[in-house]
């Protein structure tokens, strides 16, 4: 190949390489996580599942909820409730209480109606603030199959009021801001029609924040 020709391609190369390119102006995140331990958690951080019967003495702090997490259904079958990583905790004497950030239960019914009673609570421990609020959503509905006619989650205060109902059976059903102040709980109850036999599953996700009128958003679920 003749030089200037070799010289020539090889310039056109460059220049296609040039035009190519890419430039970028440079700009950075840095960041820094503190993590405190449950004991320090306070407001929304202070917020989580209990059970009076399943640690007892804790009513002397929050109402008295929770008391048929491990019922019996039908025949030996039990209500089985799994706790999660426990959020915020106080201790008296010897004596640690905590509040969970997460529960799963098991359910053993048969075909029919079947109504469950104050099978685990949650609440309210430590502020500031004076109040926080509460949401409920049906994050994974229990459509599955069509086992289930009827799915609810009702929430009431502790004096059995109804305050909310969630359709289990209806993705992203949402309850408006129930409002806790410190000391504060509610009483998880459920409801089911079963048509069929099988096994079905739901995700409730529960979204508590220290501002009024904040509610979650569709997506927000980790």
């Amino acid at each position: 190949m003749d030089r200037r020709l070799l010289l020539l391609v090889v310039a056109v190369v460059a220049l296609v390489g040039v035009v190519n390119a890419t430039v970028y102006a440079y700009r950075w995140i840095t960041g820094t996580v503190i993590v405190k331990g449950p004991d320090e958690a306070t407001g929304a951080a202070c917020t989580g599942f209990y059970s009076s019967a399943a640690q007892p003495g804790i009513e002397s702090f929050l109402p008295k909820v929770g008391t048929n997490y491990n019922a019996q259904t039908y025949g030996t079958n039990t209500i089985t409730v799994t706790t999660g990583d426990y959020v915020c905790t106080w201790t008296v004497g010897t004596t640690t209480y905590k509040l969970y950030e997460s529960i799963g239960v098991e359910i053993p019914i048969t075909v029919g109606s079947w109504y469950i009673q104050d099978f685990y609570g949650f609440g309210y421990y430590r502020g500031p603030p004076s109040k926080v609020y509460v949401y409920f959503r049906v994050d994974d509905d229990a459509t599955d199959y069509g086992i289930l006619t009827t799915a609810y989650l009702i929430i009431r205060d502790t004096s059995g009021n109804e305050i909310a109902r969630l359709d289990l059976l209806e993705l992203g059903d949402q309850t408006s801001a129930i409002e806790l102040s410190p000391g504060g709980g509610l009483r998880l109850d459920l409801y089911f029609d079963a048509g069929d036999t099988g096994t079905v599953s739901f995700k409730v996700g529960v979204y508590v924040t220290q501002e009024s009128g904040e509610a979650p958003t569709i997506g927000t679920s980790p």
